[in-house]
């Protein structure tokens, strides 16, 4: 039985890697130079969380194990807020603040910043913590690396008021800068030409940070996420780095751990390749060629999609298609070898 679903598998990743191949003859050819891309990241902002019990306040409300964070490399956690029903409300990065181990900066979407800051003094009842808005204090930057060469690096280190941080969900999508709001983007390009004596560049239609997440098959935000709809490992947060599975209770943490613990996850975001940009109209609704629904678009620009596929039903259609245009899916290259075993096993048990 082993031996037949792996060659069934091979054979739907062949007919993948042959769709993507078709779709990427309408695409221009990938740049050889390198180059970083900088974008203010105005969707973002950040809330200061501050007290003496700030890091057990946390860890009783997030996914990931908010102890870590004093001796990660990058000085930054990739977490998730659940509801009680382990459902996602906000997705999260969170920094250790230099030289103050009574402060914890969150990086939320700005759309849902005063429901996360309710959410937390909700929960803070009597404990001493201050929890304020900054985004008038430090504004959030990405930097991404884009080209064939050689991977570029920048020193993970403050820097002329300003801190470089490694994104802590994966290297693809480069480094976090918190930066006094006051900074301009000529003026942080100058600083990152000067630190990496590589081509920098600012984000624009081609080459910004939505396309380069979406061709990566990472979801970030309410509108990838809205409150309440997705489970976190629908989303990816496991092979993330958002969750721990060992670190005790925590606001949904029952549901998220049974689930992990059987493997049962049919459900995962994953990239799209359009043929068209979608319309304003359109259904969202992904679908195989017999017409059934395997999937739902979360978000799309230019050719490049977010959604959440049925993974296996998806990978066994000859053709997908979205409003009865075609579509592909590509299984990200960051997946790990056996999450596709585990899929293909548990839908055939």
């Amino acid at each position: 039985m082993n031996v037949l679903r792996n060659n069934r598998l091979k054979h739907w990743c062949s007919r993948w890697v042959a769709s993507v191949r078709r779709t990427h003859t309408n695409h221009p050819a990938a740049t050889k130079e390198n180059k970083f891309i900088v974008e203010d990241l105005q969707q973002r902002q950040l809330v200061r969380v501050k007290g003496e019990d700030v890091v057990p306040f946390l860890q009783g409300l997030t996914t990931n194990d908010i102890r870590q964070l004093e001796s990660s490399h990058t000085g930054s956690l990739y977490t998730m807020f659940l509801n009680k029903a382990g459902r996602v409300l906000y997705d999260a990065i969170v920094y250790k603040a230099p030289s103050d181990s009574s402060t914890i900066l969150i990086e939320s979407d700005q759309d849902v910043c005063n429901e996360l800051m309710r959410h937390l003094k909700l929960y803070r009842v009597r404990r001493k913590i201050q929890i304020d808005n900054i985004a008038e204090e430090l504004k959030v930057w990405c930097v991404f690396q884009v080209g064939e060469g050689p991977a570029c690096v920048l020193p993970q280190m403050p820097v002329d008021n300003m801190d470089i941080i490694g994104d802590p969900r994966l290297p693809e999508l480069g480094y976090r800068l918190l930066a006094t709001s006051d900074r301009t983007s000529e003026e942080i390009s100058k600083l990152l030409k000067n630190l990496s004596n590589t081509k920098i560049e600012l984000s624009n239609v081609a080459s910004n940070y939505r396309l380069h997440r979406y061709s990566l098959g990472v979801a970030e935000g309410v509108q990838d996420m809205p409150p309440g709809k997705q489970f976190p490992l629908e989303a990816n947060c496991d092979i993330l780095n958002g969750v721990s599975f060992n670190k005790g209770c925590y606001i949904g943490q029952e549901l998220t751990a049974r689930v992990h613990h059987t493997g049962v996850i049919r459900k995962r975001h994953m990239p799209l390749n359009l043929k068209n940009p979608l319309m304003e109209n359109s259904s969202y609704a992904m679908c195989n060629d017999a017409g059934a629904k395997v999937g739902n678009v979360l978000g799309s620009i230019e050719t490049k999609a977010l959604a959440l596929v049925r993974i296996e039903k998806a990978l066994k259609t000859k053709e997908l298609t979205i409003d009865g245009k075609p579509c592909s899916v590509e299984i990200p290259k960051w997946w790990p070898p056996l999450l596709l075993n585990n899929v293909v096993a548990r839908e055939e048990a």
